[in-house]
């Protein structure tokens, strides 16, 4: 075939925030009626603080309706096509966006003791309209599970069981665990072994962090400068709490930490950790639950989801996390993704490189690493894949 196939590791879906109240038991509707004008009040105070006013005004100017493709069938898919998208992986919305899930279960999904009833609460009303909006494309929409799964291991196996059944194609934890078990804990063995039985990919987004003073100057920059951590924090506890020595299969999927210089460094930081020397012998022997090097669990169970890769310049990274863990991904319909020059960004990021090697990063690693019906994805991107001769050009100049 002369077109790629392209499967997204990074899409955003997301209802008008009043139209979440739907999807809410009846008995959480006064604090939902309460906490609406709040959170909307809030979310444009955020915007402020992020002085970000005058670009949002801009770019909703810019492109339009497409932003609706958040939660409108006919615009997403109107949107992906022109993109060139087969398929996403679909998370929440998250604070700054006009369509974040009620009570914190957004992208951030950050926990907060006082809440934990309210944000189960907005992430299954998420889930619910989720799972309905992926039904009306099964091919196209990987919808994932949000799940707050630091309060309650059993309501965590028990919304794990609704979205198997409900046909989501995986999972979103948290990434912040402060004040609560890290996941490298044995009470989360229940779900591991789940989740592996499902072979349902579990996933972490950047978003979540510790909290800023947002009115003093810099913060955004520190934010910048560290969520990558945050997001990435449950993979080293995992790694060296054993998990994945317990859990060969487990797949775990990290998106959109800056991959392309993150993980290159956190790989050979995690090896240089295990490697027990006269230094770190003083530590104990806290590498006794791995029979293999981090960077070995890393190639087997982990995936990168790379949102917006740079250009060319920066291809030697892919190779050194790793070609078959990279999932390519637009973050639709975000500003600070491809869209909607998707194709152009595309050519810039991945043009040049070997064919089989973009194909790889483009969907064919997301077609082993989730349960999807391959030849209907390849039926889509024979009808809207982007065309391999237009990399071809790209190496070529």
């Amino acid at each position: 075939m002369d077109r790629y196939l392209v499967i997204s590791s990074d899409g955003h879906v997301g209802l008008p925030p009043e139209q979440y109240r739907n999807y809410l038991e009846a008995k959480y509707h006064p604090q939902f009626d309460e906490a609406l004008a709040k959170e909307i009040k809030a979310r444009e105070e955020r915007e402020k603080l992020f002085l970000i006013n005058d670009f949002n005004t801009k770019w909703r100017a810019k492109v339009g309706d497409g932003l609706e493709g958040a939660w409108d069938s006919r615009i997403r898919n109107r949107e992906l096509d022109r993109d060139g998208v087969v398929a996403e992986i679909l998370f929440p919305d998250g604070i700054t966006e006009r369509n974040a899930p009620p009570f914190g279960a957004d992208v951030g999904l950050k926990p907060n003791a006082s809440t934990p009833e309210l944000q189960w609460a907005g992430a299954r009303a998420h889930n619910r309209w989720l799972a309905e909006f992926c039904a009306e494309d099964p091919h196209r929409r990987l919808g994932l599970a949000v799940i707050p799964a630091l309060f309650d291991i059993e309501e965590t196996l028990k919304e794990i069981r609704w979205a198997k059944k409900n046909n989501l194609k995986g999972v979103f934890f948290p990434a912040i665990t402060d004040g609560y078990k890290m996941y490298n804990h044995k009470d989360y063995y229940p779900v591991w072994e789940l989740l592996q039985e499902y072979r349902t990919p579990l996933h972490f987004h950047s978003g979540g962090s510790p909290d800023y003073d947002m009115t003093q100057p810099g913060w955004i920059g520190t934010y910048l400068c560290e969520f990558a951590f945050f997001l990435t924090r449950p993979m080293w506890s995992m790694m060296f709490g054993g998990v994945f020595e317990e859990y060969p299969e487990l797949k775990v999927m990290f998106t959109e930490a800056g991959g392309e210089f993150w993980f290159p460094w956190m790989i050979e930081l995690m090896d240089i950790r295990a490697s027990v020397k006269h230094t770190s012998g003083k530590l104990g022997d806290y590498n006794a639950n791995m029979s293999m090097k981090p960077s070995e669990y890393f190639q087997r169970n982990i995936y990168v989801g790379c949102s917006a890769l740079p250009d060319e310049e920066t291809t030697e990274a892919y190779y050194k996390i790793g070609i078959d863990r990279i999932l390519w991904g637009t973050d639709y319909p975000h500003p600070e993704g491809t869209w909607p020059e998707t194709l152009e960004k595309m050519n810039l990021s991945l043009g040049g490189l070997p064919e089989e090697d973009i194909q790889q990063m483009l969907g064919t690693n997301a077609l082993g690493a989730y349960d999807l019906d391959a030849d209907a994805m390849w039926k889509i991107a024979a009808r809207i894949g982007p065309k391999k001769e237009l990399f071809v050009r790209q190496a070529a100049e």
